[in-house]
């Protein structure tokens, strides 16, 4: 026997910690997880966890915009860095998820497994994923043709996704996880980042830009439709394959066959955009702002 041996100390620690660091371990495996994602994509519209959704995204928009505009190019300059890098963050975040669990799991965790030589790795098919990563390029090197698609369908995206967060939700019951917290945030800041950009004055809305946002839109959808036919088959990005509404709690919208149902969205994105120009164009009058084209 070996003198001095701490093999009673070692028993002892293995007693009251190893739970512990087990119970830790599964914590951490389950928040670093996207398994769940595929589960009851709709099962929270416009039950007690949407609501809590849009009341958060209420009340912080309505703060932030409160505290942050008007305090000066330096406090600008570090709102728009943290919420570009924290972007970014959480999307790549995410794919480092999806990308580890594709080489360590013998069956996908989730539709979004994939693996590191995949499209979805370096920017998604969907139009808020897209502007994920183009919303910050935008702001970041001023690309100023792209900034009245790119904010516009950032903002529109965002909000729809806040009234109708399908697939944004999920699992039974809710699990706190980096993937649903990855996407409420990013949904939240598509939205936030353009309104108070434009709240500082640094773009303005024009109905004689409206080329732009067409070409923005038509290769957008060229993109999505690329994903949907030859890369994922099973996918409906952009939701050009199937009517996202159908069988659900809308009237009239849950009864719009699949392909009639790209009428609708192409109306609704006009007119979303329209209601963005129109809102924009109050906003200056009554602020009575002039804002560099």
């Amino acid at each position: 026997m070996q003198v001095g041996s701490d093999k009673p100390a070692e028993m002892m620690y293995n007693f009251y910690r190893k739970p512990d660091d087990r119970r830790d371990s599964v914590f951490l495996t389950r928040f670093f997880s996207s398994e769940g994602m595929d589960l009851f994509p709709d099962m929270y519209l416009f039950k007690g966890p949407h609501f809590l959704y849009i009341l958060f995204c209420a009340l912080a928009f309505i703060v932030l915009m409160k505290v942050l505009p008007g305090r000066g190019p330096k406090v600008r300059r570090i709102v728009v860095l943290v919420s570009t890098i924290l972007m970014l963050v959480l999307k790549y975040g995410g794919e480092v998820i999806f990308v580890s669990e594709y080489y360590a799991s013998a069956e996908p965790v989730s539709a979004n497994t994939h693996s590191f030589f995949d499209w979805r790795t370096l920017i998604s098919f969907q139009i808020c994923g897209i502007n994920n990563i183009l919303l910050p390029l935008v702001v970041w090197f001023d690309w100023k043709k792209a900034k009245d698609f790119v904010y516009g369908s950032s903002i529109l995206g965002g909000l729809a996704v806040i009234l109708y967060p399908v697939g944004v939700l999920f699992g039974d019951p809710i699990v706190l996880t980096f993937p649903l917290i990855r996407t409420l945030l990013v949904h939240f800041l598509l939205f936030f980042l353009p309104c108070y950009l434009i709240r500082e004055k640094t773009f303005k809305f024009e109905i004689r830009h409206w080329p732009r946002v067409l070409v923005g839109t038509l290769l957008a959808m060229a993109w999505a439709m690329y994903g949907n036919l030859f890369v994922d088959p099973d996918a409906n990005n952009m939701y050009m394959m199937q009517n996202p509404f159908y069988g659900g709690p809308i009237p009239l919208l849950n009864a719009i066959p699949d392909g009639w149902h790209l009428i609708f969205i192409l109306a609704m994105i006009a007119l979303g955009f329209l209601v963005i120009y129109a809102l924009s164009g109050a906003f200056r009058r009554r602020r009575r702002l002039d804002i560099p084209a």
